[in-house]
């Protein structure tokens, strides 16, 4: 690996001499004249002026301020050099044919050869694998002045997300100079992806209708957890429709709120307009209810129309509705308050019951009315998600896998069989990645350089176990 320039010592001594010399020549550019303290002497009595600074506290502000700007010139510089490994990361795996897979796969397994390393997501390496090679080869007078710490990863992000679609080699490289000419003055992020903006749209060779055409091809749906029970929905689409779903739900909304003046004494508290659009696009989008009234009418939850696949860890004390600290959880997702676990465990056709471990929380039996598939639901309650270091794909979007193949003599014991993605049940059985389960679900990775990755079964309850609880019997 190439390490980064460092600035010689003698060229560093040379700067902080001329920093000091600067340093003792300062002169106050607030001094006044007598008059003028005279005519501010009542001031002066009020507002005690503070002793001016000393040439030492200069020197050491000055050293601070230099040492700041030398940090942030090696962060740059060594955040280069990763985007480098990744880039380069990703040109082995493409170029390398020992494995006997498709390019594709290739990349998965150095992906996620590198982000386990880290601790990361392989899909979140695999997309900075991509990005870094596009750096790399669409943008390297970028890339050259990131090397040599004169501009920040952040302005980095900036110049590519705005450029990208400058397709032609003489264009972008326009745009590049022009832009780097901007990040070489000290400027945020902000103002500079405006004027980054405003200078791809004259080199973009086609046209914004065109551009948009395909852009449209990019919409969509995605849900983020937040802390505290809650989530956040991300529309996607075009703005013409998002603006215009914004002011539908606003003028809803404004006609809920004057019902609400005009009886106050129905609600405890009025909602905020933010609430009130909230609640109006939960109805409308799980129950369907065509107006504001009915929307209000029915307190925006929205919770009894919801009959998709959700797994959720009701205690038994919190689901009967007595004081609990133990909360129910979203299966491989985040905890949920206890009023909206007893909503929708209350609408559910079909119970599931975990018994698990007291001081663990480990899964040890599942049961149901009618006796089939309880291979199938233990490895539900078990698993959560996908059993790959990091992956989160919840249970019903993986494969069951066999451990050890089937066709190799592996038996359909919940000891042989863990939910894999498809990505990463490819991986597993089309590359030289390396999977054992122990009996208790914990599943080792083997990576083909040799390195292992542990991926242990979440608790299905989170809590701090409870030592006078320990080697108890299971309890539902």
């Amino acid at each position: 690996m190439q390490e980064p320039p460092v600035i010689p010592a003698e060229i560093e001594a040379m700067l902080w001499a001329e920093r000091e010399q600067r340093a003792l020549e300062w002169v106050d550019p607030y001094a006044v004249d007598a008059d003028a303290l005279e005519l501010a002497a009542v001031e002066v009595f009020l507002t005690p002026t503070p002793a001016p600074a000393t040439e030492a506290d200069l020197l050491h502000r000055e050293h601070l301020v230099g040492q700041w700007e030398h940090a942030l010139t090696q962060v740059a510089r060594w955040e280069a050099v990763k985007q480098r490994v990744l880039a380069d990361s990703l040109d082995y795996a493409l170029a390398d044919g020992t494995q006997g897979a498709t390019p594709d796969l290739r990349v998965r397994s150095m992906a996620a050869e590198l982000a386990w390393a880290a601790g990361m997501s392989d899909r979140t390496l695999a997309g900075q694998m991509a990005d870094a090679a596009e750096l790399r080869d669409r943008f390297g007078s970028t890339f050259d002045v990131f090397a040599a710490g004169r501009v920040s990863r952040a302005q980095v992000m900036v110049i590519v997300d705005e450029g990208r679609h400058i397709d032609e080699t003489a264009a972008r490289a326009e745009y590049e100079s022009m832009i780097l000419d901007l990040a070489a003055e000290p400027t945020t992020p902000g103002r500079l992806r405006a004027a980054a903006k405003a200078v791809a749209e004259q080199l973009m060779p086609t046209t914004l209708t065109d551009r948009h055409r395909t852009a449209r091809e990019n919409r969509r749906v995605e849900v983020r957890d937040l802390d505290d029970g809650m989530g956040q929905l991300t529309l996607t689409g075009p703005a013409a429709l998002t603006h215009g779903i914004h002011d539908r739900l606003t003028q809803m909304a404004r006609t809920v709120q004057a019902a609400q003046l005009e009886q106050p004494g129905d609600a405890d508290e009025p909602r905020t307009m933010d609430q009130v659009r909230a609640d109006i696009l939960c109805d409308l989008a799980l129950t369907g209810h065509p107006t504001a009234e009915d929307a209000d009418r029915h307190g925006g939850d929205g919770l009894g129309a919801i009959r998709g696949i959700v797994q959720i860890t009701v205690p038994a004390l919190t689901l009967i509705g007595q004081h609990s600290r133990t909360p129910a959880t979203l299966a491989g997702k985040c905890p949920i308050d206890a009023d909206t676990a007893r909503k929708i465990a209350g609408a559910a056709t079909l119970w599931h019951r975990v018994l698990t471990d007291p001081a663990t929380g480990h899964v040890v039996a599942v049961d149901r009315r009618f006796p089939t598939g309880a291979q199938r639901r233990h490895l539900q309650a078990r698993d959560e998600h996908c059993r790959a270091p990091g992956c989160r794909m919840p249970v019903w979007r993986c494969d069951i896998d066999h451990t050890i193949d089937h066709a190799h003599g592996g038996k359909t014991t919940r000891c042989n069989l863990a939910h894999l993605c498809r990505r990463h049940h490819m991986l597993k059985h089309h590359t030289a990645w390396h999977v054992e389960q122990r009996d208790d679900g914990i599943l080792t990775w083997t990576s083909p350089t040799g390195r292992t990755y542990t991926d242990r079964p979440p608790p299905t309850l989170r809590f701090i176990p409870d030592p006078q609880h320990a080697g108890a019997s299971p309890s539902p």
